[in-house]
């Protein structure tokens, strides 16, 4: 086993299905590693007592004709998936619209924005789809039905820059989400983001976090070259200069040092772990909760684990 997979396994959460070989669709290997353009566009919600949490994420390939679709579901700990990445796109660029709407036919999911950016108005969500109930769901529709939608009310613009050419917009979802037969009402703090890039995606090592909580919101990316992204307490933002967080776990100490030269550390525990198939590796999801400088957030960080460790530079620029 070559260092990349070692740290992967060993960094996988419990539910993986130990020997399991990654079958990746040939549509799906056609933009591994490929330049060209890309976008991808996500609503993601935790409710404040982390019970109720939902994703949706576009990221399409149009000079390809490639869409991915990402959903997951969680209630009461229990973890629902939809992933597909052979599904068609048209060859429209839709981030730079002043308006956009996201679909995927022959599903019928939708993400739909009035405005963008600063002037971003809602972010409308809808689908009925096939759910896996798993923490590690394979490529394609599940066993259970599910249907949702719901409405992203955008409230904070992050100003500092986590990716060149992408959207990060803080705020709140309300929606209501049937699986399974159960029907419940979700509201919690939101986030939105869109990207735009022409680099080939999951290919260096990161750790991606959201977190929200009473007048602070957040997003850092944490990858071989260091820490971007930034907080927002109330009207104020502080941008991050660094950070350092153990690998992923079931529960996760950060430490984080902002350009106005606070540091501030944060200890995060695990709602659900779950992983997402990406070509022949797994992407790590999961949804957290707990308390950063002494205050509830909840939200998400996900790790794409490769070579070089970043967490272990990172302690080290941090000790």
């Amino acid at each position: 086993m070559d260092p990349t997979r070692r740290m992967v396994a060993a960094s996988l959460p419990a539910v993986a299905l130990a020997g399991r070989a990654l079958a990746a669709s040939p549509r799906e290997l056609l933009v591994k590693g490929l330049t060209t353009y890309s976008e991808s566009a996500m609503v993601m919600s935790v409710s404040a007592d982390g019970r109720s949490a939902i994703t949706l994420r576009f990221c399409r390939f149009p000079d390809v004709d490639i869409t991915w679709l990402w959903c997951h579901v969680v209630r009461d700990g229990v973890m629902y998936a939809f992933t597909q990445h052979d599904l068609p796109s048209s060859k429209t660029r839709l981030a730079d619209g002043p308006d956009a709407d996201y679909r995927v036919p022959p599903l019928d999911a939708a993400l739909t924005r009035d405005g963008k950016g600063a002037a971003l108005k809602r972010v409308r969500i809808a689908a009925p789809l096939r759910l896996h109930k798993s923490r590690a769901a394979p490529h394609g529709p599940g066993d259970i039905k599910s249907r949702f939608e719901g409405v992203f009310t955008p409230g904070h613009v992050l100003a500092s820059v986590v990716n060149k050419d992408r959207d990060e917009v803080y705020g709140t979802f309300a929606g209501d989400i049937e699986v399974g037969g159960q029907r419940w009402r979700h509201e919690g703090v939101a986030k939105f983001h869109e990207q735009r890039q022409t680099g080939p995606r999951f290919e260096a090592p990161f750790c991606y976090s959201w977190l929200g909580g009473p007048d602070m919101s957040a997003t850092t990316l944490l990858i071989p070259q260091g820490a971007t992204g930034g907080w927002i307490f109330g009207d104020r933002e502080d941008g991050l200069a660094d950070m350092a967080v153990d690998p992923p776990g079931d529960v996760r100490s950060v430490r984080y040092r902002f350009k106005s030269g606070r540091l501030m550390p944060g200890k995060l525990t695990a709602i659900v772990r779950y992983q997402v198939p990406v070509y022949d590796a797994h992407w790590q999801g999961c949804f957290m909760r707990g308390e950063v400088d002494g205050k509830p957030v909840v939200g998400v960080m996900n790790d794409w684990p490769a070579s070089p460790d970043i967490y272990a530079a990172a302690r080290i620029r941090m000790a």
